[in-house]
């Protein structure tokens, strides 16, 4: 995600695929902004101010293996990226593929919505719910608490706990911020992450003279 450079800052806050308005009325300005201008700067903010300019190690580095005291930060800012990048303004449905490959690991596509709802709503506030992929190229629904990264999993979409992900629009209902959230996920990086094949359009038959 491109970004605007600071000198002597070692993570800048990336810039949102989508324009901050265009995801409503299923999520308001007012909510993106809070968690994006707030909440993930915030997670940035409190690792620019602990590590040189100059020092290597990525996000995912620093969540896994860096200070524990940098730890939840970088794990909470890593989560924040993938989640920007699993939302869309004009999010398309499914494709086959990707129905069948759910409908193979997890349940049929209803069934994995009401599966993921439930979990978001039971899980505990602040880390976040993850759509992953095992070793064994399984999919599979995994929760973390707040700072860690998921286990053993390829990550594919978060959706962060957080109160700053919902509180403004929902309240603390998170079951209508989940099915927010879920008219604007975007299936199509999902498949490519899969790496599963696009559905190609049919041919338009030959105009008749």
């Amino acid at each position: 995600m491109p970004t605007t450079a600071t000198p002597g800052v070692r993570f800048e806050l990336p810039a949102l695929p989508f324009e901050r308005h265009s995801l409503e009325p299923a999520l308001s300005r007012a909510q993106i902004d809070l968690l994006y201008s707030h909440y993930h700067r915030h997670q940035l903010t409190t690792l620019n101010a602990a590590l040189a300019a100059d020092d290597p190690r990525s996000l995912a580095t620093l969540a896994a293996e860096g200070p524990a005291h940098l730890r939840p930060a970088a794990a909470q800012a890593w989560g924040m990226t993938l989640f920007w990048h699993g939302l869309c303004a004009r999010p398309a449905p499914p494709e086959t593929a990707l129905e069948q490959r759910v409908a193979r690991d997890i349940g049929d596509w209803g069934a994995f919505e009401a599966n993921w709802k439930q979990r978001v709503i039971s899980a505990a506030p602040g880390g976040f719910s993850w759509l992953g992929l095992t070793p064994e190229d399984t999919l599979t629904l995994v929760e973390t608490p707040v700072g860690e990264l998921p286990p053993g999993i390829r990550p594919l979409v978060a959706i962060p706990l957080c109160e700053e992900a919902y509180r403004i629009d929902f309240g603390h209902d998170r079951g209508a911020y989940f099915s927010a959230l879920w008219s604007r996920l975007n299936w199509e990086t999902v498949m490519l992450l899969l790496g599963l094949p696009h559905e190609r359009p049919q041919a338009m038959p030959p105009h008749a003279e």
